[in-house]
């Protein structure tokens, strides 16, 4: 009779031959199948991230429009700006230029005991001479370099004479900026397009910014995230308070 026993366990070489592949096809594919639900939810969450600075972005726009007393092709012939592009401001370069322009006053505007601000042309006193004078109008100017949106103020230079100060600084471009003069507001670098359309009190879409109460302003953003493009865009209409 033969003692010997025959060993049932573990595996032989013909069935690991045969596993093994096996195996590894479901643990590639599981990878697979993490690896681009992973992309997936990376390019969602980059989406979502645009989606929130764009709608911030428009919506911070939103107090310059309202208490704009007009839009313009240009900055007010008051105003200097040693660091206007070739042929300075214009509204209908390629990409646009937002060009606003507004009332300065000494507090922001929507503290109550904010005050007009005047040239100084007839004297600051007494407040019947002071209401003769005119009224400085700032501009706030919305621009593009590149893929990147900046916002630009402009006030009165020291060379002109007011009655009070505007609380907004004069703005310049980072390579430049001082003190006084203060770097524009980088408000994204992820612009792919900006587009202004101007429209009158009766809805009716205008080519010339000054007869237009109203402004629709789309916005589109784009970020690489998983070796794709991610875009997403907004478009918001805002009306004027000072017609």
């Amino acid at each position: 009779m033969d003692n010997k026993k025959i060993n049932s366990n573990g595996f032989t070489l013909v069935e690991l031959l045969v596993v093994a592949p096996i195996v590894m096809i479901v643990v590639i594919g599981l990878m697979s199948f993490l690896f681009n639900l992973y992309g997936q939810l990376t390019q969602q969450g980059v989406q979502l991230s645009l989606q929130v600075e764009a709608q911030s972005i428009v919506f911070s726009m939103q107090d310059d429009v309202f208490f704009a007393s007009a839009f313009v092709n240009t900055k007010n012939e008051n105003l200097i700006d040693s660091y206007a592009p070739s042929g300075g401001w214009n509204y209908s370069t390629t990409p646009q230029t937002l060009i606003i322009s507004y009332p300065a006053t000494t507090q922001n505007h929507r503290i109550a005991t904010r005050q007009l601000v005047h040239i100084n042309e007839l004297g600051c006193t007494p407040p019947e001479t002071l209401e003769e004078n005119s009224l400085l109008y700032n501009n706030v100017i919305y621009f593009l370099e590149g893929s990147n949106l900046y916002k630009r103020i402009l006030t009165a230079p020291s060379s002109l004479a007011t009655c009070g100060t505007s609380y907004q600084r004069q703005s310049c471009p980072e390579a430049n900026a001082t003190s006084a003069c203060p770097a524009d507001r980088l408000l994204t670098s992820k612009v792919e397009s900006f587009n202004i359309e101007y429209y009158n009190v009766d809805n009716t879409l205008v080519s010339v910014p000054e007869e237009a109460s109203r402004i629709k302003v789309s916005l589109a953003l784009k970020e690489k995230a998983y070796a794709e493009d991610v875009r997403s865009n907004i478009s918001l209409t805002m009306k004027r308070l000072n017609q």
